[in-house]
C-alpha cells in the first residue's frame, strides 16, 4: 500500500458480478497497531428489462396495469418511480413494507392514436436496486368523450352545449363536422392549452323520430387546404352557420406533427317530438261505415317533393306516399272506417312539417 500525503491510502478492489442482485462482504485491515473491519455491498442492476409490457386501448379511454413489486429484505422499502413515455402516468413514490408486495398502477391515456415506447424504473432508495419495466402504448381509433341526448320538437331550434377539451400544450384551432344534416353551428372552434370551452350545437329536425349520428372535431393547420372531396353533410354543416355564429380563426404551428392527427367526437341522439297541428279536421260519421276526408296539400318550392305519410290509427285508409310537382297544389284523400262508435283523436302526418289533428 502507498501511503498519501495526507495521511490516506488507497486500496484498490476489483469487482466482477455474475449476474444481478446485492453482494455484501466484508474488508478486514489487519496491522501490528491495529485492525480495522469495513462493509462493502455491490448493487447490480439488470442491463435488459425484467419485464415487457403492452398496453393497447382507444384514445381518451385509460387503461391501467397493476405491477407487483415485492420488497425481500426486512427493512421498509422506498421506491422512486421514473416513468419514460408520454401519456403514461403513476405514483411517483411507492412505500414497499419488508417482506410485502405491492401492486404498483401504471396507467395508460392517450390521446390520439400513436405507438409509444417507454421505460418504467423503479429505484430502491435504501440499497439502490431498481427494477426496470419495458413498456409500450398503442392508442388505437378514439372513443366517443360522451353521448349526448337531445330532446327537441319538430320545426323548432334547439340549442345544445357541449364542453369540447384540448388536452395538448398547443393552441388548437378544431374544424367541426357532423354526419346529421338537421344540425349545425360554428365551422370552427379554437381552444386554448389545457383548457375547455362550450361548443353551442343548433338543432332543428323536421320530422319525429329519433336520429343518431356524431359530431366530430378535427385538428386544423394553418396552411391545411380545403379538401376538394368534403362530403355533402360537411357542406351542410357550415353553409346553416347563422351570422352571429361568426368567430375569429386563430391557427398554430404545432410543435409536434402527431397532435395534427389529434380527433374529438360525440354520439348524438336526437328525439324529436310532433310538434302542434297545422290545422284540426273534426268528423262526425257512422260506425262500420266509410268517410272520406279531404286535406288539401301544396309545395311552395320550385322543385318536386316527396312526401311520406304516416297514418296513426288503422281504420284510417290512404296513399302510404305522395309525390308534388313544382308549385303544384293537389288533394290528399283518407278513408275512415271506424268499427266502433266514441270520440277519437288521431293524426297524419304528410312528410316533413306537415301535422293534421282528426278529431273522430
Amino acid at each position: 500500500m502507498w501511503k498519501s500525503l495526507e495521511g490516506t491510502v488507497s486500496i484498490p478492489l476489483r469487482f466482477a458480478p455474475l449476474g444481478s442482485g446485492r453482494y455484501p462482504c466484508k474488508l478486514l485491515l489487519l496491522s501490528r497497531h491495529d485492525v480495522r473491519v469495513y462493509l462493502l455491498e455491490g448493487i447490480v442492476n439488470e442491463e435488459v428489462p425484467e419485464a415487457e409490457l403492452l398496453f393497447k386501448t382507444p384514445a381518451f379511454q385509460p387503461l391501467t396495469q397493476n405491477i407487483p413489486i415485492k420488497n425481500e429484505s426486512k427493512k421498509l422499502s422506498k421506491f422512486h418511480v421514473k416513468i419514460e413515455g408520454e401519456w403514461f402516468h403513476g405514483p411517483p413514490i411507492l412505500h414497499v413494507g419488508p417482506g410485502e408486495t405491492i401492486q404498483y398502477p401504471l396507467t395508460f391515456k392517450p390521446i390520439l392514436e400513436c405507438e409509444i415506447m417507454g421505460k418504467l424504473t423503479l429505484q430502491n432508495e435504501v440499497d439502490g436496486m431498481a427494477h426496470i419495466v419495458e413498456i409500450d402504448g398503442i392508442g388505437t381509433k378514439p372513443i366517443a368523450l360522451d353521448h349526448i341526448i337531445i330532446d327537441c320538437k319538430v320545426g323548432k331550434v334547439t340549442d345544445k352545449s357541449i364542453i369540447v377539451p384540448n388536452y395538448t400544450k398547443s393552441l388548437l384551432t378544431f374544424k367541426v363536422t357532423s354526419d346529421l344534416s338537421i344540425v349545425w353551428g360554428n365551422s370552427f372552434i379554437t381552444i386554448e392549452p389545457d383548457d375547455s370551452i362550450p361548443y353551442t350545437l343548433h338543432v332543428c329536425p323536421w320530422k319525429r323520430g329519433t336520429f343518431k349520428g356524431a359530431i366530430m372535431f378535427f385538428v386544423k393547420s394553418r396552411d391545411e387546404e380545403e379538401s376538394q372531396e368534403e362530403t355533402d353533410t360537411e357542406k351542410d354543416f357550415s353553409s346553416q352557420e347563422t351570422p352571429s355564429d361568426q368567430s375569429t380563426i386563430i391557427f398554430e404551428e404545432y410543435s409536434e406533427e402527431k397532435v395534427k392527427a389529434l380527433k374529438i367526437w360525440y354520439h348524438l341522439e336526437i328525439r324529436s317530438s310532433p310538434g302542434p297541428p297545422v290545422d284540426i279536421i273534426e268528423l262526425h260519421c257512422i260506425a262500420l261505415e266509410t268517410t272520406c276526408i279531404e286535406i288539401p296539400i301544396s309545395n311552395s318550392k320550385n322543385q318536386p317533393v316527396c312526401l311520406d305519410v304516416k297514418l296513426t290509427c288503422s281504420a284510417l285508409n290512404g296513399p302510404v306516399e305522395m309525390t308534388l310537382a313544382p308549385l303544384e297544389s293537389v288533394t290528399y284523400i283518407v278513408w275512415y272506417s271506424p268499427a266502433t262508435t266514441g270520440y277519437k283523436e288521431e293524426r297524419c302526418v304528410l312528410g316533413l312539417d306537415c301535422n293534421l289533428l282528426l278529431s273522430l
